[in-house]
């Protein structure tokens, strides 16, 4: 890139925020402004000042904001996502920009595992279950993988009085079964075996502490089950993305921090009522839950926020495990999941439903 000196609008912006004590070379200026992050020289942008002419009070607050996000970030998406996230006036454009390359890469990957996971599903299994069960029993196998929660699953089923002396591998197993059924369009309320199993899962009479991470994936499952389902692809949510507006987006990235907000609330006892998003990777966690919501909203009621579902889902859970169930012994398990359960259900003609990943 040909440097040169920088322009009167320019050497008073670098002195505008050297003021703030941030340090600003003409390098960065250049770099940010051909990557969209700050606007180029023209109406609107810039103010007469005697002979010369300076940028906008606006303008060098988004520097300044800029400035404060740089030193954490390692490129362009970022910082525009971190210094979109908390509420740097940053451009749209480049916002748009950093959420697709965000969100959809881990789309595919997300559909890539999901995939591989039903294809180790027996084929003959496969072929005597309806394809929801399927895909709910693939999404299972992901959920596993959240270690915190399903060792705190474990640890409260391991509480009841008939699996006390269950193997870890008993318990897992009763743990996937619980996901399965998260992951399902619903629960088998009527299944008291099950529920018996999803109520020592959950603990709400216990110590908070001990289960709140089981609480959170079992309320994220369990919200979109209560949205109506329906199936989609990876170009009707990058079509549905591309046609929200700039003013909706600052709309939803309020959404999005209040449902994080909600979630660290719960995961910290009321300890701390607001999420810190101040790294590159919780902006880029931010980003992916905005995108998905742009879909997953239109399976739910109009002006719904995900806050509240998350809350109304948790409450749901409660009211479902407030039941007493006996449960069932350790041989009677056995016996029961000696071969595959099969999901009744309504067909649907794919895994995908907009009611997901809230």
């Amino acid at each position: 890139m040909v440097r040169t000196e920088p322009s009167a609008p320019d050497r008073h912006l670098i002195q505008a925020v050297a003021a703030s004590g941030l340090k600003l070379s003409p390098y960065q200026l250049e770099r940010w402004r051909a990557a969209g992050l700050i606007p180029r020289p023209g109406p609107g942008t810039l103010l007469r000042s005697g002979n010369t002419q300076i940028y906008t009070p606006e303008t060098a607050t988004l520097v300044a904001g800029l400035l404060t996000c740089a030193p954490l970030c390692r490129s362009h998406d970022d910082l525009a996502l971190l210094a979109f996230f908390n509420e740097v006036p940053v451009p749209c454009a480049p916002v748009r920009a950093a959420l697709l390359r965000t969100y959809f890469p881990q789309y595919m990957k997300d559909r890539e595992q999901q995939s591989e996971e039903l294809q180790r599903i027996p084929a003959q299994d496969r072929d005597a279950a309806l394809p929801e069960y399927n895909w709910a029993e693939a999404a299972a196998a992901l959920d596993m993988q959240n270690k915190e929660a399903v060792r705190q699953m474990r640890d409260n089923l391991r509480r009841r009085r008939d699996l006390k002396e269950a193997s870890r591998a008993e318990l897992d197993e009763r743990v996937r079964g619980v996901l399965i059924w998260l992951n399902a369009p619903a629960l088998p309320t009527h299944d008291s075996v099950f529920m018996a199993d999803l109520c020592a899962a959950m603990a709400f009479s216990r110590q908070p502490d001990q289960s709140r991470a089981a609480w959170l994936l079992a309320a994220h499952c369990h919200s979109e089950q209560l949205a109506e389902r329906c199936v989609t692809s990876g170009r009707e949510r990058l079509e549905t993305f591309l046609a929200v507006t700039d003013d909706d987006l600052v709309i939803l990235r309020e959404q999005v921090r209040e449902s994080l907000d909600a979630m660290w609330y719960m995961a910290s006892e009321g300890a701390s009522r607001h999420f810190g998003l101040d790294s590159p990777g919780m902006a880029r966690l931010a980003g992916r839950m905005l995108v998905e919501w742009t879909t997953a909203r239109q399976a739910y009621p109009p002006r719904s926020r995900p806050a509240q579902l998350l809350v109304d889902s948790l409450h749901s859970l409660w009211s479902l495990c407030s039941a007493d169930f006996a449960g069932e012994g350790r041989a009677a398990f056995q016996r029961r999941t000696q071969s595959r359960p099969r999901y009744r259900g309504r067909k649907n003609d794919g895994p995908e439903s907009a009611g997901t990943n809230i």
